[in-house]
């Protein structure tokens, strides 16, 4: 296993057994395989392909997948435990990531890679490394290492709920790519995270104070990358009571999308999905048909979710694990539209569905768990029309 290797996963296609559309099957290997977070930048070769992880040999390294002809090389040769997450920039042409405390760049034509700054080994680095529009500085955030207080096994969001109340000291960093050059912009003594950039403007970025939803004031903030100024994005103190959050750029790079529930009736209650600029202006909020765990489009006109985990034993009631569609049609929302089965168990990142367009908004891709290891499939968006709706009494109509 080495830089370079060239893997041959035979697609495998197939009709949806609910939608009657076809799904590309673009992984298959005993590991789990799959994209990028749906924040994340991760097309390029002129939109013909994309970056993404796979656990393959015993080791979880990066690759790149041409859809023109299937072909997977891996990019990387990472020989210590644990993942990477990258972000494109289509300033540098180069792929940026953390590993081992490091932030490096990476040419996916040569594999050269180049170490541009290395974290102290006393704070946490998020796994993201966001590049600036203008391909300047890398973004990123250095969190203060809190130890455990007795010996304990880690898994998806085991420190969740503690690292909200513990409020470590978190810095939100800037790296000059040309010289490694660190300084903090934002520093806060708060949990933290989703650090993303905006592709258009090289300035401003956004953020999120994490932690369990109901709990968090205000979830969604802007900050100055030059100034270190930061301000409320779609303030919650509105009187409306609404959690929001997993917000992402529009395709425009200055307009933020994001979904949310009311904060006081986490179980159930109205759903929200809303689109805000940057500086809170053109804002638009408006109810929702159903929940899905994530949201991603390339403006408001047709949105993409992910429902809910095959298996549910929580507040998110009635299991709905299909990738669906909603159409704004001037007033609300349509839908949703079933365009895929996922069945996904969403346990832990790698089996989070994340659907995202492909850049010319014709495919949706997304990650599944549903042959036990995750892989990547693809699935072509069509008529939004031509779909059935997603009814209590939805039933496999395509067998």
């Amino acid at each position: 296993m080495s830089k370079g290797r060239v893997y041959d996963d035979p697609q495998f296609r197939y009709t949806d057994a609910y939608s009657g559309r076809e799904v590309i099957r673009l992984t298959d290997y005993l590991g789990h395989s799959n994209h990028f977070y749906f924040t994340d930048p991760c097309w390029f070769n002129d939109n013909k392909s994309f970056f993404f992880m796979s656990d393959r040999e015993n080791k979880s390294n990066l690759f790149r997948y041409d859809l023109e002809d299937g072909k997977i090389t891996q990019l990387t040769d990472f020989q210590t435990p644990g993942q990477s997450r990258g972000c494109w920039s289509d300033a540098n042409q180069r792929l940026y990531y953390w590993r081992d405390q490091k932030i490096i760049e990476l040419d996916p034509d040569t594999f050269e890679e180049r170490e541009i700054y290395q974290a102290p080994p006393d704070w946490e680095p998020e796994a993201r490394a966001n590049p600036t529009a203008d391909g300047k500085y890398v973004i990123s955030r250095l969190q203060e290492h809190v130890p455990q207080d007795r010996p304990a096994i880690s898994f998806a969001y085991s420190r969740f709920h503690e690292m909200f109340h513990r409020k470590p000291l978190t810095q939100i960093i800037r790296v000059e790519i040309a010289t490694g050059n660190m300084e903090v912009i934002f520093e806060d003594e708060r949990f933290m995270t989703h650090i993303n950039t905006s592709h258009k403007l090289p300035n401003i970025m956004t953020y999120c104070h994490e932690g369990p939803w109901y709990l968090v004031e205000q979830r969604i903030w802007g900050l100055n990358i030059e100034t270190g100024e930061t301000w409320k994005i779609r303030p919650q103190d509105d009187g409306k009571g609404y959690a929001v959050g997993h917000e992402y750029w529009f395709q425009d790079g200055e307009t933020i999308g994001y979904h949310g529930f009311p904060r006081d009736d986490r179980f159930g209650g109205e759903h929200v999905f809303g689109h805000i600029k940057w500086d809170n202006s053109a804002h638009v909020e408006v109810s929702f048909p159903f929940r899905s765990t994530h949201f991603q489009s390339m403006d408001e006109s047709i949105i993409v979710g992910d429902g809910s985990p095959a298996a549910v034993f929580s507040h998110q009631g009635v299991a709905r694990p299909f990738i669906q569609l909603f159409k704004w049609n001037g007033e609300d929302y349509e839908g949703p539209r079933v365009l895929a089965y996922h069945r996904s168990t969403f346990n832990d990142q790698h089996a989070h569905p994340h659907p995202r367009f492909t850049p010319d908004g014709k495919y949706v891709l997304y990650s599944s768990d549903l042959t036990a290891y995750s892989n990547m499939y693809l699935v072509e968006v069509g008529d939004f029309y031509d779909l059935p709706l997603l009814t209590d009494d939805i039933a496999p109509q395509h067998t």
